[in-house]
């Protein structure tokens, strides 16, 4: 009797923790894409030669965006619940945890300077009386993975990226972009946006930075040099997130309403097309050297997977084998390494 117990009690634990491992063998630098599963606080790992998921590990609550330490091997993971409020350290070797680094209320995004061994978390929304009063970067120390400051910028910044020694945040709360000097953390020129800014891009070849504008369902492209607007660029409702493609002049947007990716040529900053996705599309990330294109879709539980030279659809990657899996929910961010 006290046999089948044991057998039971270990079968019951095998099949708990059997989400973690969904392949033999992890795929190599490259061909790792890491998904932020938003809905039940896991990252799954897909390997993009096979298009299948391999690995799934658990961070915090509603994970979003993430940012890879390359030096130290570590992945930094954005837990973006107001009562978490976290950054996970994992070590990419093992996939386990390393520490939680306590940051602003409700965070969205991190980005890692490597030359100065700092990352940086857009403390995006703490609601008091109906106003968001976030208004923050936290600062962190990468080699001791604490909270070393703040700097002050927008209301609500919610994604952020490094050209040139300069650190550009959408602030989603007043309609801006801070432009933040990384030597004096300091912001040098705040610009105004024509509605909601969320996801930012950059083009280091061209020196632009390219802003998806919610509401107006535009993108703003921002010339790095004179940190001056360029134009808007109508793309269609509901901008969300954006990523470039430099070796083919491309940028792609987001439209989490209707399910779509909005196409721009950079080299004339106009929109020159537009793909169906798959329901509310968010985080988007493209591979220019394998011509592909990666779309995290929140409603779908998958990954769209494009060739960017046809632009046609060539697989989706379910997250989950079953929609009742307690596993399953919301992927949001994606990471490509």
């Amino acid at each position: 009797m006290k046999r089948w117990i044991l057998i039971l009690v270990v079968a019951i634990l095998l099949s708990t923790f059997s989400f973690v491992y969904a392949g033999i063998s992890m795929p190599g630098k490259g061909s790792r894409l890491y998904v932020t599963n938003a809905g039940n606080g896991t990252v799954s790992i897909i390997d993009t030669s096979e298009a299948e998921v391999v690995m799934t590990f658990r961070v915090g609550t509603w994970p979003a965006g993430m940012a890879v330490d390359e030096g130290a091997g570590r992945l930094y993971v954005v837990n973006s619940n107001y009562g978490d409020s976290t950054v996970s350290v994992i070590d990419m070797q093992s996939h386990s945890l390393i520490k939680n680094i306590k940051v602003g209320v409700g965070p969205m995004s991190m980005v890692i300077d490597p030359s100065s061994g700092t990352g940086y978390v857009t403390d995006t929304e703490n609601v008091v009386e109906g106003k968001n009063v976030n208004k923050t970067l936290s600062v962190i120390d990468l080699k001791t993975s604490t909270l070393k400051g703040k700097i002050e910028v927008g209301v609500g910044p919610f994604d952020m990226k490094i050209l040139d020694g300069k650190l550009y945040v959408s602030n989603s709360g007043d309609w801006t972009v801070s432009v933040v000097d990384l030597q004096t953390q300091k912001v040098i020129k705040t610009l105004k946006t024509i509605d909601t800014p969320l996801g930012v891009a950059v083009d280091r070849g061209k020196k632009k930075v390219y802003v998806a504008i919610h509401g107006k369902g535009s993108v703003m492209v921002i010339d790095a040099e004179k940190d001056e607007k360029i134009k808007d660029i109508k793309v269609g409702k509901t901008a969300w997130y954006i990523t470039v493609d430099e070796k083919a002049s491309r940028a792609y947007v987001t439209r989490r309403e209707e399910g779509e990716i909005a196409i721009i040529d950079t080299e004339k900053d106009k929109k020159i097309g537009s793909i169906r996705s798959g329901k509310e599309p968010l985080g988007i990330v493209v591979d220019p050297e394998k011509k592909r294109l990666y779309v995290a879709n929140h409603g779908d539980i998958s990954v769209a997977v494009f060739d960017t030279d046809s632009m046609k659809m060539v697989s989706s990657i379910r997250l989950t084998l079953t929609p009742e899996s307690p596993y399953s929910g919301s992927p949001w961010g994606l990471l490509l390494y």
